[in-house]
C-alpha cells in the first residue's frame, strides 16, 4: 500500500496513506522521547476493513444524514443508508475506502487527488476532490504564564468541485490520545508505544463553543441549538474530560486564526489546538471503539459543517455547484512545553 511520510524540524512525522488519504500515524518528539499523537493500525492493510474511520478523510459529507435524504433544487436524491435509516460519513464506500492519486510529495507536503463518479453512494456528481497536508516549522511562542513553548501546525487544505450541484462537506476523522509511554520508544513504529492501552479520560479539554446541536436517540439533529452553559458538555473552562460521553456538534466562530479546541496531554507537556473555518466541530469521545481498540481510547475533534446541515433550514449550510466550488481549512496546532 502506498504510503507518504512527512516531517520537520520539531521532530514531527506524520505518515499518510494513499488509501482513504488516511491519517496512518503521527508522533512527535517531547524531550528525547517519541509520542504518538493518535490511535493507528501497525500495519496499513489493516486500514482496508476498519470500521471505526481511524484517521481517515470521510465524506464526501461528514457525520449524519437523517433517512440519508436531501433535496437540491426541488429534486431529492436518496443516500447510501448505512447507519440504520440513516446516512453516515458518504456511506460504506465513501472517501475513506477510496484509493487517492499523488499529485504532488515535498519532504513536509502532499497532495492528493480522487474522483467519484456521478450516482457514487446517491451523490449527485461527477464530483473532484483534493486534499493537501503540510508540517510547518516550529516557532517559538510564549504561555500566558510567560513560558516559551515550540509550536508547529499540521495544515489540512480540503477542494472540492462537481459537474453538479451536490453535498460535499468531508472532514477528518484522528482519534487522539496525548498521553505519554508507558516506557520509552525508539523513533521506528514498531517499537513505540501505541496511545492505545491508554484513556482520554485524565486529557484535559477546552471547547470555545457557546451552543450545541441538540440530537435525538439517534444522533440525528432536532434543529434546536442548546447552551452548554449548565449541561454535561460545558468545556468552555479547561477541565478533565472524565466520564462524560460526547458525540456532540458544538457551535464555533469558523476562524482559521481562533483555535476552537485545545485538548492538553494529562503531564501538561503537549497541547493540540484545532482551528478551522467550518462553523461546527463534532467532538466524539470514542465509546464505541472496537476490535484493536477500546472504548475512550481516543477524542476525535472534526471540524465540518454541522450534522443533517441540508435538512435543518437554521443551520448555516450551502451545495457545491459547478461556480461555487467547495474548500475548506483545518489547522492542527501542536505546543510543547
Amino acid at each position: 500500500m502506498q504510503l507518504f511520510q512527512l516531517n520537520n524540524q520539531a521532530g514531527d512525522e506524520l505518515v499518510i496513506l494513499a488509501h482513504g488519504a488516511t491519517m496512518q500515524r503521527w508522533s512527535t518528539l517531547v524531550g528525547d522521547q517519541r509520542r504518538e499523537l493518535i490511535l493507528s493500525y501497525p500495519q496499513p492493510q489493516q486500514y482496508l476493513h476498519d470500521r471505526s474511520y481511524l484517521g481517515a478523510l470521510v465524506g464526501p459529507y461528514a457525520n449524519r444524514i437523517g433517512q440519508g435524504k436531501i433535496t437540491i433544487d426541488q429534486q431529492q436524491f436518496q443516500l447510501q443508508q448505512n447507519e440504520g435509516p440513516h446516512h453516515l460519513h458518504g456511506g460504506e464506500q465513501g472517501l475513506q475506502q477510496q484509493q487517492w492519486n499523488l499529485r504532488q510529495l515535498q519532504s513536509n507536503a502532499v497532495v492528493l487527488t480522487c474522483e467519484l463518479a456521478d450516482g457514487h453512494n446517491g451523490y449527485p456528481g461527477p464530483s473532484y476532490f483534493q486534499v493537501s497536508y503540510r508540517l510547518s516549522e516550529p516557532s517559538p511562542v510564549t504561555s500566558t504564564d510567560g513560558v516559551v513553548q515550540q509550536q508547529s501546525c499540521l495544515t489540512v487544505e480540503l477542494q472540492a468541485n462537481s459537474s453538479r450541484p451536490t453535498l460535499i462537506g468531508p472532514t477528518l476523522h484522528p482519534y487522539f490520545n496525548l498521553a505519554a509511554p508507558e516506557q520509552p520508544a525508539s523513533s521506528t513504529h514498531d517499537n513505540a508505544s501505541n496511545p492505545a492501552t491508554r484513556s482520554i479520560n485524565n486529557h484535559l479539554l477546552q471547547l470555545h463553543a457557546a451552543y450545541y446541536a441538540e440530537v435525538d436517540p439517534q444522533n440525528i439533529p432536532t434543529g434546536q441549538l442548546r447552551k452548554v452553559s449548565g449541561s454535561p458538555y460545558d468545556f468552555s473552562q479547561r477541565q478533565a474530560i472524565g466520564d462524560v460521553q460526547l458525540d456532540h456538534n458544538f457551535v464555533v466562530h469558523g476562524n482559521l486564526q481562533q483555535q476552537t479546541a485545545e485538548l492538553t496531554s494529562p503531564d501538561g507537556l503537549l497541547t493540540l489546538g484545532v482551528s478551522s473555518d467550518y462553523p461546527g466541530l463534532q467532538v466524539y469521545t470514542g465509546d464505541h471503539l472496537s476490535g484493536a481498540f477500546q472504548p475512550r481510547q481516543g477524542i476525535c475533534l472534526e471540524p465540518q459543517f454541522f450534522p443533517d446541515s441540508p435538512n435543518q433550514k437554521c443551520f448555516p449550510f450551502q451545495f457545491t455547484r459547478p461556480d461555487q466550488p467547495f474548500s475548506a481549512k483545518i489547522c492542527y496546532w501542536l505546543t510543547k512545553r
